[in-house]
């Protein structure tokens, strides 16, 4: 997502919902560059005269009238190509979200939005952030990396196949260790033409594996927040989602 900013001459006039739809237009087609999409501009605070801050203007009179947003946009070709897909399932599509956003939606309280909250959501193949201040969307953002990264080192690091690897992450992963996790021993099918042969391997070398990559996410995520008016949210609480988390 960007912050885009947008205003308009009202010239003293009272601010109307036709107004806001003019501006945040306005907003939209600035932030939609040549291949993008915009999914979602989300107001994030409104300015009168250069006051900003404002919430809902609509009544209030001024000479200009500017909205902060929030415009989050894809990639113009993924996003025709999904809608194919569904299309060709005999479905319509009525809008497309992000994932960030969406996330936000379902895991956050209202209280959690307001006062100041990120939402990592981890995945397979990617992990997306969304920053929530005052109840609005503020910024999103995303990597590829995920879960399936991990079971990833985990086969090579191992020498399991892929299968075997993500039954051991979900049984076994940690990113802790405890004092008898080097002696805590279990057998693993070899990976190839070799699975009669197990090999044995400690539970402090799954955690060691999974911890460098884990740890890799993370050290991305506080990079992408450190970026983001997250920054700012001293208090602000980190709320981790996803089928990875």
């Amino acid at each position: 997502g960007q912050l885009v900013e947008a205003a308009a001459d009202i010239r003293g006039g009272s601010v109307t919902s036709d107004d806001i739809s003019r501006v945040t237009s306005a907003g939209m087609r600035h932030a939609a560059g040549a291949g993008r999409t915009v999914l979602h501009a989300l107001p994030v605070g409104y300015a009168l005269d250069g006051v900003k801050g404002i919430r809902d203007p609509r009544g209030m009179v001024a000479r200009q009238f500017g909205v902060d947003m929030n415009v989050v946009t894809s990639d113009a070709t993924v996003a025709k190509n999904l809608m194919l897909v569904v299309e060709r399932c005999h479905l319509n599509v009525e809008a497309m979200a992000s994932s960030p956003y969406v996330a936000g939606l379902s895991v956050l309280t209202d209280d959690e939005a307001d006062l100041g909250a990120a939402v990592v959501e981890m995945g397979a193949g990617s992990t997306t952030i969304a920053t929530y201040s005052g109840g609005r969307l503020v910024h999103a953002s995303g990597f590829a990396l995920g879960g399936q990264h991990i079971t990833m080192d985990l086969a090579r690091g191992i020498g399991a196949c892929i299968a075997d690897a993500e039954r051991i992450k979900t049984l076994y992963g940690t990113v802790l260790t405890g004092g008898s996790d080097s002696r805590e021993l279990m057998s693993v099918p070899t990976a190839g033409d070799d699975r009669e042969t197990p090999q044995i391997v400690s539970r402090a070398t799954i955690a060691n594996i999974v911890r460098h990559r884990a740890e890799e996410i993370f050290e991305m995520v506080r990079d992408r927040l450190a970026d983001s008016p997250f920054a700012a949210e001293p208090r602000a609480r980190v709320v981790l989602s996803g089928g990875a988390s």
